[in-house]
C-alpha cells in the first residue's frame, strides 16, 4: 500500500516537474513573441517600454515567484535563506526594468495619453504595488530590527509581501494581455497569435503562483493559529 503511495507521489512530482519547465518554455517563447517587433524597431524608443516591461514581468518576476514552488528541482539544492536573496535580487531587477520601461512613457508621453487605455492605467498601477511589495521584503528581511519598533508578529508582514507582490503581479499580467489588443500590437501581429499568446500567458501565469498561493495558506494558518 504505501509502496502504492510512493509510487503516485513519484508520478505526481514528477508531472509538476516537468510542468514547470513546459511554462518555462511556453514564457520563453512568449518573450520572443512580445519583443521581436521591437527588436526589429529598435531605435524607437516605445520599442523599450515593450522589451523592459516584458522581461521585468516574464520571465524575471514569474521565476522570482516559482523559485518557492515545492517541487521544484534547483531550488530543492539551496537554503531557504538563500531563496529569499534570489527572490530579492529577482524581484528588484524587475522592478528596475519595469520602472525603466515606463520612464520611456513618462518621459515621452507627456499629454498622458498613455494613461487613459486599461493598459496604461493597469501597468501604473502594478508598478506602484510592486514597489509597495518590495519595502514590506525589506521589512520582513530585517524582520528582528523592525519588532522592536513595530510589535507586530513577522508572519502579517510576510504574509502582506506575499499578497501584495501576487496583486502587483497579477495586475502587470493583465496590463500585458491589453498590451496584446494595443494599436502597436495589432498592427504588427494576427488575430490568432494574439490568441494563442493571451492563453499562454493566462495558463502560465496562473501556474506560476501554484507555490505562492500554499505559502500564502500556511501563513493565514500561522496567523490564527
Amino acid at each position: 500500500m504505501s509502496t502504492e503511495g510512493d509510487l503516485g507521489s513519484i508520478w505526481t512530482n514528477t508531472a509538476r516537474f516537468l510542468v514547470n519547465y513546459v511554462v518555462r518554455f511556453l514564457f520563453a517563447g512568449l518573450v520572443l513573441y512580445c519583443c521581436w517587433v521591437p527588436l526589429q524597431n529598435i531605435d524607437i524608443w516605445f520599442s523599450w517600454h515593450v522589451i523592459l516591461c516584458t522581461f521585468g514581468y516574464i520571465p524575471l518576476m514569474a521565476e522570482s515567484i516559482m523559485l518557492f514552488v515545492g517541487d521544484e528541482l534547483w531550488s530543492r539544492q539551496v537554503s531557504r535563506k538563500t531563496k529569499y536573496i534570489v527572490h530579492g535580487v529577482l524581484v528588484s531587477i524587475s522592478l528596475v526594468f519595469i520602472i525603466a520601461g515606463n520612464s520611456f512613457v513618462f518621459h515621452n508621453i507627456s499629454s498622458g495619453y498613455h494613461f487613459t487605455s486599461t493598459h496604461g492605467i493597469t501597468g501604473l498601477i502594478s508598478m506602484i504595488i510592486l514597489i509597495i511589495s518590495v519595502f514590506l521584503g525589506l521589512i520582513v528581511n530585517y524582520a528582528d530590527a523592525v519588532k522592536t519598533i513595530l510589535p507586530v508578529k513577522p508572519v502579517w508582514f510576510k504574509f502582506s509581501h506575499n499578497i501584495i507582490g501576487l496583486l502587483g503581479y497579477v495586475i502587470g499580467i493583465v496590463s500585458l494581455c491589453y498590451g496584446y489588443y494595443t494599436n502597436y500590437f495589432v498592427f504588427y501581429t494576427s488575430v490568432e497569435s494574439r490568441l494563442a499568446a493571451l492563453f499562454v500567458t493566462i495558463v502560465g501565469t496562473i501556474w506560476t503562483m501554484n507555490g505562492a498561493f500554499v505559502s500564502a495558506y500556511n501563513q493565514i494558518k500561522s496567523i490564527l493559529t
